[in-house]
């Protein structure tokens, strides 16, 4: 798995959230055109364009600019099968009718949620998922799709994504909410995800499933244990019955993959940190 020997020369965002805003800023900024496209287009201040369509129902009178790369990087509007569907499935299917040809490749970004339970178990890319909820499986099922669809195709499955804007932990400790302090987290900072997606877009082969975790599988007794000690309020209540549960998702694969100076936040203390300090900052 080597580095792409020629610089890529357009990727498309479909969905263009917040982590496909960020991965197109970091493309954009070392010189690669990037076009985004997303149902709603807001009028803020990307350096790139983004276009305004609904590719779950496109319409095929328009073709969308040529691009050696796709990242699929969707949000379900709802949290239901009948959302999943339309967000990942119908949006897969109408991408693809209206691509040019050849199809480029594809980045599609999944979840962990697909693996399922595994309690106790530490899981890999080569741990066949076992999805329990219906979106879960809704996601499975994109996946399928996306191999059958596209001719390269890398997965990337992050689990439990954090940064600017996704502080649901350190809102949990603020509220002093009870939680399991025995269940098993993984998590990614979205600016390490979203610079893992750049590298596996610049690698001339790249793998066909990742997981994309930071390097500190923690309880959740450890995060919130630290994150309170950073807020000075509180541990909130256990929650749980004292055992271990969850399971240890292995990254290792994308860990040696990335550049030398790896993540940027490499454990949820750096990226907590940063998150803490940062709100500190903006309160004077």
């Amino acid at each position: 798995m080597t580095a792409r020997t020629s610089p890529l020369q357009h990727v498309l965002l479909a969905g263009c959230g917040d982590l496909g805003e960020r991965v197109g800023t970091l493309l954009h900024a070392q010189g690669t055109p990037v076009t985004g496209i997303r149902r709603r287009p807001k009028p803020h201040g990307l350096p790139f364009p983004v276009l305004g369509m609904d590719l779950a129902e496109p319409d095929r009178r328009h073709e969308l600019p040529a691009a050696d790369a796709v990242v699929i990087a969707m949000t379900a509007d709802e949290p239901t099968h009948e959302g999943y569907e339309r967000a990942y499935r119908q949006t897969l299917a109408g991408l693809a009718s209206i691509l040019p040809r050849p199809l480029p490749r594809l980045v599609f970004v999944s979840s962990t949620g697909v693996l399922g339970d595994w309690d106790g178990d530490t899981v890999t890319e080569q741990t066949p998922p076992s999805p329990k909820r219906a979106t879960a499986k809704v996601l499975h099922s994109a996946e399928s799709d996306a191999y059958a669809q596209f001719p390269e195709v890398t997965v990337v499955r992050p689990a439990g994504i954090y940064g600017p804007g996704r502080t649901r932990t350190i809102d949990r400790v603020r509220a002093g909410k009870p939680a399991d302090h025995g269940r098993i987290t993984n998590r990614i900072h979205s600016d390490d995800l979203a610079s893992a997606i750049v590298t596996l877009l610049e690698l001339e082969e790249p793998p066909s499933l990742v997981h994309a975790v930071d390097r500190a599988p923690s309880t959740m007794g450890e995060v919130l244990t630290y994150v309170a000690a950073r807020l000075g309020v509180p541990v909130p209540e256990d929650s749980g019955n004292g055992t271990l549960s969850g399971k240890t998702i292995d990254a290792s694969l994308l860990h040696s993959l990335l550049p030398r100076d790896g993540l940027r936040y490499p454990t949820f203390r750096e990226g907590y940190g940063a998150l803490i300090d940062a709100a500190e900052a903006e309160r004077g």
